[in-house]
């Protein structure tokens, strides 16, 4: 019983992590409760997705991850940038 206090405790702190830094917070729930400390520890030195650098699409102006090949609005073959823009990806 104890076990499963601290297993709800700990992923419930690592969905709430995961939140913050705009992850899935299921995901984060989950391997947070399985795996406790690790889990935890995990989620808060896994990157935020707000902080991924993110480039516009030439056609349609659609901001894009970088690591992207193709632009998921027109389909468009994405060239490495001259310029980044950040911030998170929001219809233009």
């Amino acid at each position: 019983m104890a076990y499963l206090i601290i297993a709800l405790s700990f992923g419930l702190a690592g969905a709430w992590v995961a939140r913050l830094k705009g992850n899935s917070m299921i995901v984060w729930f989950l391997i947070s409760a399985i795996v406790p400390f690790i889990g935890l520890l995990t989620a808060l030195l896994y990157r935020a997705d707000g902080e991924e650098p993110r480039r516009q699409c030439p056609t349609c102006g659609r901001v894009c991850m970088l690591h992207d090949a193709l632009c998921t609005r027109c389909g468009t073959e994405l060239e490495w940038p001259d310029e980044l823009v950040q911030g998170p990806a929001a219809p233009a």
